[in-house]
């Protein structure tokens, strides 16, 4: 059963009962009211008390989930890829794998949602508050690390998976029983995860109920919102500056470096100016690629060391929230199904790597 929290407003106004006096008699805030309304099932004393206020039983407020666990998976595919049903029928199967895991996991409670349309100045205010949320320096990209702060602020779930050939994109987003997810590719570049993680992060803070269907007007506002997180307007007139009037290898080179000290692709840059600037056309060639054979892809990151404890606290430090559910049911699944839910595949052995888990968790 699910709770349906707007209906105490409906009752509200049905009756006739200001919501400031419904809370005064429960003795609760408003905005433990405003709570309730938004997901958060009140404890028992206060169902009843709700129940007895608008004369309805607590059955009102619950209702079946009719719509199914796993929502339909987003993502802005790989270079030139196209979105077909094969890709999204991909990686529906892998979000599947973790239906049962998130079945049982405690309530994701509350999230955050950030409403608004599909224009700049909307996109420009919610780049902000989410640079502001993880302190993002004014002026600078953001990090890896920082992208991954944000998720585990907004509570968002993420996973590391290594993804089948069909589904071409570095990450994907979902909801699996009301928990938001993102999936993410371990085979990618560290340069290029940061802008997919904010284009899924911005659908993840902009999905209110789980029922996002993929628009291509709503993909082309996630990039210019995850643009703006990225980059900020400062940053991009500064490198601009840097390399205008410049021959064109010479700016290759200029960009590279400002590539490389601030962790972010030359594409993505180059991509940044020119949505700023239509008439700016460099060609960079190889040279973005030859910039990531000096970073490493995610999974590379986090399987650094071969020792299990080591995984274990990198996982913890990227995905401190997955690393909770798993935690809570470190001894429900089958050795198979815990290496499959972690994506160890031949990396680690699962067996190893859930005793170390264990140990760890005894002694914290």
């Amino acid at each position: 059963m699910e709770w349906v929290g707007s209906r105490i407003k409906i009752l509200s106004k049905e009756k006739g009962v200001p919501l400031t006096k419904v809370a005064k008699d429960l003795q609760v805030s408003r905005q433990t009211m405003n709570d309730w309304i938004k997901g958060q099932v009140p404890k028992g004393t206060h169902l009843i008390g709700l129940c007895r206020i608008f004369n309805v039983s607590p059955d009102y407020f619950f209702q079946e989930e009719s719509v199914s666990p796993i929502s339909i998976p987003l993502h802005r595919t790989r270079g030139r890829a196209k979105l077909n049903i094969t890709m999204e029928h991909n990686a529906m199967i892998l979000a599947k794998e973790y239906e049962g895991l998130f079945r049982f996991a405690p309530s994701p409670g509350l999230v955050p949602v950030f409403r608004g349309g599909r224009d700049i100045e909307t996109a420009r205010s919610l780049a902000q508050t989410l640079r502001t949320i993880v302190g993002v320096e004014p002026g600078k990209p953001m990090d890896y690390e920082k992208a991954f702060s944000l998720l585990a602020k907004l509570n968002i779930v993420c996973i590391f998976r290594a993804f089948p050939v069909h589904i071409k994109g570095y990450a994907f987003y979902c909801r699996i029983h009301r928990h938001r997810v993102i999936f993410i590719n371990t085979a990618t570049n560290v340069l290029d995860l940061i802008f997919a993680l904010l284009h899924e992060t911005v659908h993840a803070v902009r999905d209110e109920d789980g029922h996002v269907m993929y628009e291509i007007e709503d993909e082309d506002f996630c990039d210019m919102a995850a643009g703006l997180t990225q980059y900020q307007d400062t940053y991009v007139e500064m490198v601009f500056n840097a390399i205008k009037d410049k021959p064109d290898g010479q700016q290759v080179n200029i960009l590279k470096k400002y590539s490389g000290t601030y962790c972010h692709s030359i594409f993505g840059i180059c991509s940044q100016i020119n949505s700023r600037r239509p008439d700016f056309n460099l060609r960079i060639g190889g040279a973005d690629t030859n910039l990531k054979k000096d970073f490493l892809a995610v999974g590379e990151i986090l399987f650094k060391s071969k020792e299990p404890a080591a995984y274990i606290m990198n996982l913890k430090e990227l995905s401190p929230l997955f690393f909770d559910i798993v935690s809570k049911q470190i001894d429900n699944p089958s050795t198979r199904k815990f290496g499959e839910w972690l994506g160890l595949e031949s990396s680690l052995d699962a067996q190893q790597v859930r005793t170390a888990w264990r140990e760890l968790l005894e002694h914290s």
